[in-house]
């Protein structure tokens, strides 16, 4: 899969998916060195949420 960057304007579609990463990374290492604690039923909407803001993102930058 390649994704063409036009100059000056990153992809709209990485941009978000690599931010919602970034967030649910640091949520994981704040639950790993007990800054807060999870449970499954605490992930399970977060990890909804990652896949929701990416679907979203994907369904704004789809040109046709």
């Amino acid at each position: 899969m390649h994704h063409v960057v036009k100059r000056g304007r990153p992809d709209p579609l990485l941009l978000v998916a690599g931010c919602v990463l970034a967030v649910f990374g640091v949520v994981l290492l704040l639950d790993r060195t007990g800054t807060i604690e999870l449970s499954f039923g605490s992930m399970a909407p977060m990890a909804f949420a990652v896949v929701g803001a990416v679907l979203l993102a994907t369904g704004l930058t789809r040109r046709e």
